[in-house]
């Protein structure tokens, strides 16, 4: 999931109208009851290593509670982790490098009994699903 479209550069509360994008992540996660949500945050290597650490932590965990308290989905349901600049995609030597390296990750992770929605049977854990990146 590409940060720059839910946050402003060195932030981590989401912008105005970053939703549409939360709210397709959002679609996919629901229909998948008994998986762990794993939403992970990234930075590029510009400023302070301890920032960035920081950084992306805030950012992962804008995501999740917008995704918690926007699709009632338990707490429980979410593990979240901030990386910092330590995972890039790409070499931050460019602007496109360091765009790309700014993000968040969703992924679902196959888990027997981590997260029951309401109403909701729990799929066979069988393979592991990237939502978006």
């Amino acid at each position: 999931m590409d940060s720059l479209s839910l946050f402003d550069v060195g932030k981590w509360q989401l912008k105005a109208g970053s939703t549409r994008v939360l709210i397709n992540a959002l679609v996919g996660i629901k229909g998948r009851p008994g998986w762990l949500i794993i939403v992970a945050g990234h930075t590029d290597d510009t400023g302070n290593e301890t920032a960035n650490q920081l950084l992306s932590l805030k950012r992962a965990q804008s995501v999740r509670d917008w995704m918690r308290d926007t699709g009632e989905i338990p707490e429980s349901c979410f593990a979240v982790q901030g990386y910092g600049e330590t995972r890039p995609l790409k070499p931050n030597d460019t602007e496109e490098g360091r765009a790309a390296n700014r993000r968040v990750e969703i992924s679902l992770v196959p888990q027997v009994s981590a997260c029951r929605l309401p109403g909701k049977n729990a799929v066979s854990p069988d393979v592991s699903d990237t939502l978006m990146q």
